[in-house]
Order: structure tokens, then sequence, then C-alpha cells
């Protein structure tokens, strides 16, 4: 069983205002003084992002555009399917919408599944042949160098925009901008793909209203209305929540709220979700699956013009399409976790890594399947299918404790491509070596040496059920948004009563319960895709337990409601 401490204070905590549980969350998050304190939990635009222009190349880029705009080119705007690319290129086309240059502008982006990540010679030959001369790719472009180079021979410039890692070789594009890159000095190098994009935005309006250009000039401040798409991307990207990724998606959820966007309005309405009130929780859980959906399903130009479009008849339709094949996707991933499901059982006691395929799986939505496994099972997870051909493709998914990458390294030769960070990944490899993948990645992970036991999981402060109140809400709700490196924070509820347990929902898929302690009422804890016996210890009507969980508020249908969400029982 995994254990459960108290997250570590980081440095010296001499803060000295704030409340006492404000202060000792952000002691636990590195924030030691009442300045770091003041700029974490008040950002401010002006001093919390910086010039668009140390970014390397980026001058370059915005005379570019600028020549292509004077020119009367057609620019291309080429983005990644998910839910950086597409709001990135949202952003992007909005620009040219306003300077009113958005009739020389197309955008593209790949099929998921038949042509995979990045830029590729068929789509460029089609761009081609619409006249574009110059490509813009968003959140991709950076280890395409062949294509790039394809692309050179064809007469279409390439202007690569990209946040992921550089390869030791560079494709040979009119300009690079990338905030990783070694001769690049901007500030913050863990921008999102669409920020990346934002910062270019900030520069064009930046030189257009301080330049004699003959294009409009954008009002002050009206690139901040962009946030919107900037925003969301930052947190659906899981990149770090600090510096200026915080000041994103800070404002970034100020400017959701209050977005005028047709298709967004459209799809949050769908969804029965409180505009006015939207977390980053509602970016995770309700706005990112309707748009990844389009990709993972079908295709995501309908995404990105649901994001685009200033109809609101087209927002309608396109957000009930996004809706449907959303619960659509939900099925296919329900349908695929139960003919797992029912291997194992048959299987018995499952082996230590779970690596399971059929040729009919799509590929697109293994990661959604392998990681609620993953969860479940406690256990790396791998799974393949097959789009087209016979090349085999795949996801997987960590447990928390093993390193996916690693056990993908330690078997490298059976792939034909791997890659992925320590909690997930994705491979490709000949139908011929499925056979001999479960043996392969087992043996890799017996080598690891991981322990479950031996990993700990942190809570940062014991609570009582008399502590779930609106202003404890409100405290710690300084500290957000939460995300990558500033954690959503963890109580630990000790020695509560259990009752009122029932399941809801359509499927009747999720946990909720009643506690009470010697000194409180009821207070209602629930857990989503969960039964009364999915934690380390299971929860018994009218019995005592321990609990770990975060505090949270939804205003579901209109109706705020305070609650706690359960992490595990212990």
């Amino acid at each position: 069983m995994p254990r459960y401490t108290q997250r570590p204070v980081t440095g010296s905590e001499s803060l000295t205002y704030h409340s006492p549980l404000v202060r000792s969350l952000m002691a636990r998050r590195g924030i030691n003084t009442d300045e770091a304190a003041e700029v974490f939990a008040h950002p401010d635009w002006e001093r919390d992002t910086h010039d668009p222009f140390l970014m390397h190349n980026m001058q370059r880029v915005v005379d570019r555009l600028l020549s292509a705009m004077h020119d009367g080119e057609t620019i291309a705007i080429w983005s990644d399917y998910d839910m950086d690319g597409i709001p990135g290129a949202a952003l992007l086309y909005d620009f040219f919408r306003q300077v009113e240059y958005r009739d020389r502008v197309l955008h593209h982006t790949p099929h998921r599944n038949r042509d995979g990540f990045g830029l590729n010679a068929a789509g460029l030959d089609e761009l081609k042949q619409q006249g574009a001369t110059l490509v813009i790719s968003i959140d991709c472009g950076i280890g395409d160098v062949e294509q790039v180079a394809y692309a050179n021979e064809q007469g279409l410039e390439v202007i690569v925009t990209d946040h992921h890692l550089p390869h030791e070789t560079l494709p040979d594009a009119y300009a690079i901008l990338n905030p990783k890159q070694k001769d690049c000095r901007y500030p913050e190098a863990m921008l999102c793909g669409a920020g990346v994009v934002f910062k270019l935005v900030q520069a064009l309006c930046t030189h257009l209203r301080t330049h004699d250009t003959g294009w409009p000039k954008p009002s002050e401040g009206w690139e901040k209305w962009l946030l919107d798409m900037a925003g969301m991307s930052t947190v659906a990207d899981m990149v770090p929540l600090t510096g200026e990724n915080r000041t994103f998606a800070f404002f970034g959820l100020v400017v959701l709220r209050k977005s005028r966007r047709p298709g967004l309005q459209a799809l949050l309405k769908k969804a029965r979700a409180n505009q006015r009130q939207l977390t980053e929780d509602d970016i995770g859980f309700t706005i990112a699956p309707r748009v990844n959906a389009a990709s993972r399903m079908g295709h995501a130009s309908d995404a990105f013009k649901l994001l685009t479009t200033v109809d609101h008849g087209q927002a309608s339709i396109l957000a009930d399409k996004l809706d449907r094949i959303n619960k659509d996707r939900k099925t296919t991933v329900a349908t695929m976790k139960r003919e797992i499901k029912r291997r194992l059982e048959k299987m018995g006691e499952p082996k230590s890594v779970i690596v399971m395929g059929n040729p009919d799986w799509k590929p697109s939505l293994l990661g959604l399947v392998a990681g609620g496994l993953a969860e479940e099972y406690a256990r790396p997870v791998f799974l393949w299918g097959r789009e087209e051909g016979l090349t085999i493709k795949g996801s997987c998914r960590s447990d928390g404790v093993c390193n996916v990458f690693d056990v993908m390294h330690g078997t490298r030769d059976i792939f034909i491509e791997y890659g992925g960070h320590a909690y997930s990944g994705g491979f490709s490899l000949e139908q011929e070596e499925v056979h001999g993948l479960e043996q392969a990645l087992i043996d890799a992970h017996k080598k690891l040496k991981v322990d479950d036991a031996s990993i700990e999981r942190y809570y940062d402060e014991v609570l009582e059920l008399s502590d779930v109140t609106w202003d404890t809400h409100n405290d710690i709700n300084q500290l957000a948004p939460f995300g990558e490196s500033n954690p959503k924070p963890v109580f630990l509820f000790r020695d509560v009563t259990v009752g009122g347990v029932r399941q809801f929902g359509k499927g009747k898929e999720h946990l909720e319960l009643q506690l009470t302690s010697d000194t409180t009422g009821s207070v209602k804890a629930i857990a989503f895709f969960a039964q009364a016996d999915s934690f380390h210890k299971p929860l018994v009507e009218g019995e005592r337990a321990t609990l770990v969980a975060h505090l949270e508020a939804s205003y579901f249908m209109y109706k705020p409601d305070l609650r706690l969400r359960i992490i595990d029982v212990v």
C-alpha cells in the first residue's frame, strides 16, 4: 500500500500574512516570503509577462508575416490536432481576422490517425495547390527536418512555432520560434504551443501599433481577449503553472468566463457548465475532451471551426456535433475497457505489466483507456491497435510508480518508434513483433525493480469536516489555478463516519457518500468512476474511515455545491 505523508516545506517558512492554511499551502509549494506570496496570489499582467521580442527570431517572423500581407500572399496555418494546437491556430486566425486579412489565410491540420503528428508531404502539396506560399506551424514542426526540406523544394517557406524539445538537427525553416532552442534567451522556456503563438500575436500587435504599416492597428490590449485560447491550452497541455504560464492561466480563466466566442458559449451550454464560474477543472474535464474528441473520432477541423466561428447557428451545430462524438468516444472507450477487463478476469491475477491489443481498436483512444486501467489495476498498461496498413500503434500509461519511457527504452529493439515521458508514451511496431511484446515489456519492467510500497504520496494538511466551508474554499482558491508544479491541495480527514453510500450517474458509475464526525454535520463526498471498494481500503457504511481528498466547488446546473472529491481511503 502506498504511504501518504505530509508534503514537506521547501526552504524557510517566513510568511507573515494570509490565513494559516494559505501560509502552509504556499510554503509547501516553495513560496517562502511575503513578496513571493504576493506575486503568486495576485498575478499582474505588466509585471509578470515578458517582452515578446526577447524570443529568438521574433522580429524576423513579424517582418516576414507583414511582408506576406503586404504582397497579398496566401498564408497557411498548420496546427497540431490537440488541445494546444487547435486553440493556438484559433488565436492566430483571430489576429488575421482582426487586421482584415483572414481571406488569404488557410488552416490545415493533419488527420490524427491517417497522417500522424507534424508536417507531411501530402498536406504541403495540398496547401501549395491552394496557392499558399508561406506555412506557419503551431505546436509542431521542430522535429520535421525532412518535411521542411520538402516544403522548401516545393517553393513553400516555413515558419516553425513550437515548444517541444528541439532535436540536435533543426529543420531548415525560414525562422523558428521555440523558447527551448539553444539560441533563445526568452525568460519563460516552458510555454505551451499556444503560448508561443500568443507571444507572436503580442509582437505583431505591438509592431502594428508603433509602425505605419497601412494595416489596422489593434486597440491597446486587444490581444488579451485571445487569452481564453492561450490560457486553456496552458492548463490543458500540463506545462508548469508558474511564472508567465501562471499569468496566462490566471487571466485566461478571467477571459474564458467572459468570452464572447459563440462556439465556446454553445459548447459550455451543451455541457451544462456555468461559464461565469469556470475553473481549470472545467477546462480539463469539459472543454478539452470535446475539443480532442474531434480528432480522436473524426477530424480536428471541426474543433477549429467551433472556436473561430462568429455565427451562432453554426456554433450550435458544431457544439452538438462535438458533444455527440464525445459521447461516442466515451462509449467506445467503455466498450474497450469492458473487453479488456473480461480478458483480465479470465487470466486471473494480472501480470506486472498489462499488455493487450486488438487490430480493431482505434489507436487515438488507447491512451484514455490505458490511463483508467493503470489507475484501477495499479500497474503500467500498454495497449495497441491498428488504423491502416500492417503497422501496430499503441499507447502506454504509468501507474504513477513505473517510468514507462524507461520500460520502452529497455525493449527498444522491438519498436519502430517510441517516445513520451515517465507517465505516458506511444509506440509503433511491425505486426509480427506483437507476439513478443508482452514478455519483452515484463522483462524490461522487472529489471527496473519497481516497488509500489516505496512510493510516497503527499497530502498538504489535516482538516476536520468542520473546515469544509466556503471560507476555506476561498482561502484555498488564492492559489488557483492548479496544475503542473502547483498541485491542487490534498487534505487528510481522519476518523470520519461513512454514511449514505450510493452510486449515481446514467450508468451508476460514480460514487457519492455523506460523511459525519463527532463535531460536525454532514459533508458530501464523491468519486467519479468509482465504487465503495475502489480504494486501498473499502468504504463501509456506518464504519469510520480516513480519507484523502480535495475540497471542491461544483456549479453543475448552476447550483453551488461544496464537497470533497475522494482521492483514496487509507
